[in-house]
Order: C-alpha cells, then sequence, then structure tokens
C-alpha cells in the first residue's frame, strides 16, 4: 500500500464519515416515504460537497512555495469576514490552510526515509484530517441551510 493510497482513503473515509453522520443526525433527515421529493435535491447537494471539499484538498498543492504567505493571511481574513457575518464559511477559511498537512505528510513520505514511522508523519496527517473535516462541515453548514433549501 502506497502513501497515495493511504492518503485518498484516509480524505475520503473522513469526507463519507462525516456525511454519514450529518445526513443522520434527525429524523428530518432521514429518507422516509414523507420526503422522498427532497432526496434526489439532497443527493445532488452532497455531491456538490463532496467534490467542493476535493477541490479544497487538491488546491492545498498551491500552499507548496513562498506564496502559502499571502494565501494564508487572505485566507484567515476571509474567515474573520466571515465569523463577522455568522456564516459558516469561516470554517472553509480557517480549514483550507490546515489541508497542507496532508501535502506536507505526502511530500515528507518521499523526501525522507522511515517517515510514516515518525510523530511528525502522524501529527501531519492528524492537522490535514482536522482541515479536511473543517473544510467539509463548513460547506456543509453553508449549503444544507434551511434557507437554502
Amino acid at each position: 500500500m502506497t502513501i497515495n493510497t493511504v492518503l485518498i482513503f484516509l480524505a475520503a473515509m473522513i469526507v463519507v464519515s462525516i456525511f454519514i453522520l450529518l445526513e443522520n443526525r434527525s429524523k428530518r433527515n432521514r429518507v422516509s416515504p414523507n420526503n422522498l421529493g427532497e432526496v434526489g435535491f439532497r443527493i445532488t447537494k452532497s455531491i456538490l460537497i463532496f467534490l467542493l471539499t476535493l477541490t479544497v484538498l487538491a488546491g492545498s498543492l498551491l500552499l507548496i512555495g513562498p506564496q502559502i504567505v499571502p494565501i494564508v493571511a487572505v485566507s484567515f481574513g476571509l474567515g474573520t469576514f466571515f465569523i463577522c457575518t455568522k456564516s459558516f464559511l469561516s470554517l472553509v477559511f480557517f480549514g483550507y490552510p490546515l489541508t497542507f498537512g496532508l501535502v506536507s505528510a505526502y511530500i515528507g513520505f518521499y523526501e525522507m526515509n522511515n517517515y510514516a514511522n515518525d510523530s511528525e508523519f502522524w501529527i501531519a496527517i492528524g492537522i490535514g484530517s482536522l482541515g479536511t473535516m473543517l473544510v467539509f462541515l463548513g460547506f456543509w453548514k453553508t449549503l444544507f441551510r434551511p434557507e437554502a433549501n
């Protein structure tokens, strides 16, 4: 099993786990004969959130190099703005720089011998996973508001 497989599996596992957790958190969201008309719309939004999260994860490759400084500054500035407007998009902007942890683990795995045995590798995986969860939750809470339906 290569590091590519591990990181892809980890990101997919986090996104799918949070999706299942949030999808079945109340009776209102469960599929039943009363709300079958909304199921297709919810599935479409769920697919959209999954694709947006994967896009942000792929975008964390942009953080390699000196451009990380303005990108992180803008991300935190927008996150602070969305906190002031009481929007869950702030989770996306605060989580985006943290997704670089997965990129850092990926690069470290290929650059250093036995990096997967070090605690730095698992710390980077944990930080990247936290960022992935924040991005997913931010998109989920933003797109699944009652007034957005």
